[in-house]
């Protein structure tokens, strides 16, 4: 389920794309044990990298982009990228109610600026002004 829109889904590709993974999806698959670490971490920073070895792959029958998925679903986060062996999740510490209120009146309060007003140019006073200035 997506709940992020893409500008904010990009911007956190962005920032987060050079972190380290800190967490391993191996032989056992998705068992409660590495559930719990990933909730764990997402609680703790709110964006974590995942890495999938090859025994996960084999042991669960499944491909990566489902097992990356399978484990945003589990943990109530979202998935912001997904490159070769490595996704990243993202979980908003405040919850995402509080968080996708927050996106909601930043984007509005952008969207109530109001239009610049156009002005009238008189040419002729204009160049009478230029011409002052140069002479």
């Amino acid at each position: 389920m997506k709940r992020l829109p893409g500008k904010v889904r990009r911007s956190l590709r962005a920032r987060y794309y050079d972190i380290e993974p800190r967490a391993w999806i191996g032989k056992r698959g998705l068992d409660e044990g590495i559930i719990a670490e990933i909730e764990t971490q997402l609680e703790k920073d709110g964006v974590l990298k995942v890495e999938i070895r090859k025994g996960a792959l084999i042991s669960t029958g499944m491909d990566r982009k489902a097992i990356a998925e399978k484990v945003a679903e589990v943990t109530n986060s979202e998935l912001i990228d997904l490159r070769g062996k490595r996704f990243i999740l993202f979980k908003p510490r405040e919850g995402w109610e509080r968080y996708l209120r927050r996106l909601e009146r930043k984007g509005q309060a952008r969207r109530e600026e109001k239009p610049v007003r156009k002005v009238r140019l008189d040419i002729a006073n204009f160049r009478k002004k230029f011409r002052k200035g140069r002479d």
